[in-house]
This record gives C-alpha cells, structure tokens and sequence, in this order.
C-alpha cells in the first residue's frame, strides 16, 4: 500500500465522519424544533392569541383602541353579564358592564416565549406582575377584574365572581415560584 493511498484512506474517512457528524447535526436540530412546537402547541391558550388578542381584554369583550394613555379599551360587546362581588376584597375595584381599561403590555415585552421579533418574552415572574398591576389609571388590575367583575346570579352573595380570562385566571391563581 502506497503512502498515495493511504492518504486517500484517511481523507475519505474525515469525509464520512464530517458528512455523518453533520447528518446528527441536522437530525437533532430537527428533533429540537419538533419538540419545542409540539410544547408549544400543549400551551392552552397559545401564547400568540395571549399576545394579539387575550391578554387585552376579558373573553367576549372586544378591544376598540387604546386611551391617552396608551391603555387597553374593552367594550362589553356582547353583554356579557357584569356583576361587582359585594366580597370586602372588592371594594376598591370598578366594574363597568359597558367599558373596562386594562395596561398595555410593557415596552419591548412580549407575551409569547421565543423572543419573536426582536422583543423580551415576559418570564413567569413578569406575567404574574403584569395581571396583578393596574398602573393607577385603569379600572383594576387584570387579577382584580376577574376575581370581582364576573357574572353571577345573585350580585349579593359574599362569594367572588370569577370571570372568565382565559390565560389570565391561571396566573392570577397561582403565584410565581419566586413568591
């Protein structure tokens, strides 16, 4: 065997054990990806309707702008029935049946996990801040809406009036690791 030969040899081994390393390479990048939409489809509510449209406004009301503020505007549409819980919890908080004000999303944050167009995705911590603040010039923070502006039968009952919030209600309930 030549010294020719062997180089062959050995540059034809290094080939394949680039071309296999690139094959896994490629492989696991695959799989990566599909477990990652396969997690993301799992989401209840996907974190993209959060973002356009869920975190806005309570379900069944409709987002028509933004105030001076720059503030959520949410019309009861569809005359969803409002009720204000008589609970001592509730005393502070507004419920309009008519129009309710909700804080926009922070500045460069996004709700959506990924970091989508060069924005922050808010951590667990954020979320949980995010729905319990209503900045001082809404009607209440997202938390407080939910836990005392739902419908209920009997307005006089001591009971809160959950409404429903999809994707706000789980945060709202159970409090980040952190806290």
């Amino acid at each position: 065997m030549s010294a020719f030969s062997v180089v062959i040899n050995i540059f034809a081994v290094v080939g394949l054990v680039v071309i296999l390393v690139y094959i896994i390479y490629y492989l696991w990048n695959n799989l990566q990806e599909r477990n990652f939409k396969m997690i993301q489809s799992r989401i209840n509510p996907p974190s993209e309707y959060m973002q356009q449209s869920g975190v806005k406004c309570p379900d069944y009301w409709v987002n028509t702008g933004v105030d001076a503020n720059g503030n959520y505007i949410c019309k009861n549409s569809y005359n969803v029935s409002v009720s204000k819980s008589t609970n001592s919890a509730c005393s502070n908080v507004q419920c309009n049946a008519d129009e309710a004000i909700f804080l926009q999303l922070p500045s460069g944050k996004t709700w959506q996990a990924g970091n989508p167009n060069g924005l922050t995705s808010m951590t667990s911590d954020d979320k949980y801040n995010f729905v319990n603040d209503n900045g001082g010039n809404t009607n209440a923070s997202r938390c407080d809406w939910a836990k005392c502006c739902g419908a209920s039968n009997n307005p006089t009952t001591k009971s809160m009036n959950q409404a429903v919030w999809l994707g706000v209600n789980e945060i709202c309930n159970k409090p980040p690791s952190s806290m």
